[in-house]
């Protein structure tokens, strides 16, 4: 599973998104971008390729 967090890129925002893949990931922040903050992620690779390097692999959970 990776995940995206918004104040992980610096922005004042609790938000997490995730998914099982990399680009399933970024287009939910791209999505959550648009919709909360009015910043459209896919109009700049720079924001685009920042945010894809603040996705990160969530820590896998012990089985009980």
């Amino acid at each position: 599973m990776k995940s995206f967090e918004c104040r992980h890129a610096g922005v004042v925002c609790d938000a997490k998104v995730s998914g099982s893949t990399e680009e399933e990931v970024l287009a939910k922040a791209v999505a959550h971008a648009r919709e909360a903050h009015g910043v459209d992620l896919s109009a700049s690779t720079t924001l685009a390729n920042f945010a894809r390097g603040k996705i990160y692999d969530e820590p896998e959970k012990a089985a009980q």
